[in-house]
């Protein structure tokens, strides 16, 4: 039994991201996991094309719709799934509990502040 105290913040479970093409499913990101806890800060990294930005979006929400769909797994966030809320409801978190920077900072954040205000 683990005597890990640490508050769970989001944790992603068997994550799978599938497209739909003219030439049929294609599988962007297969069977991920990973838990980020409170206090704690994730980076992303990786090969163009490696399924960065894809995770992101499957977490926020943001797949394109009708075309990008998880498939598979769990995305918990404060021990809410988030696959389960409707558009509406997940729209409320977007901004107010969780956010993304994209691959472009410079358009993404404001100079002016510090980065840690920001986020």
């Amino acid at each position: 039994m683990s005597s890990d105290k640490r508050e769970k913040l989001l944790e992603i479970n068997n994550l799978t991201t599938c497209f739909d093409t003219d030439n049929g499913k294609i599988t962007a990101i297969e069977d991920i996991s990973f838990d980020l806890y409170k206090g704690e800060s994730l980076g992303i990294l990786g090969e163009s094309g490696c399924g960065k930005s894809v995770t992101a979006l499957s977490m926020m929400g943001l797949l394109p719709e009708g075309v990008g769909y998880v498939e598979n797994g769990e995305i918990i966030f404060n021990g809410e799934n988030l696959l389960n809320l409707s558009n509406k409801q997940l729209r409320s978190y977007r901004g107010n509990k969780m956010s993304m920077i994209f691959q472009e900072p410079m358009t993404s954040l404001n100079t002016v502040f510090k980065v840690k205000k920001q986020l």
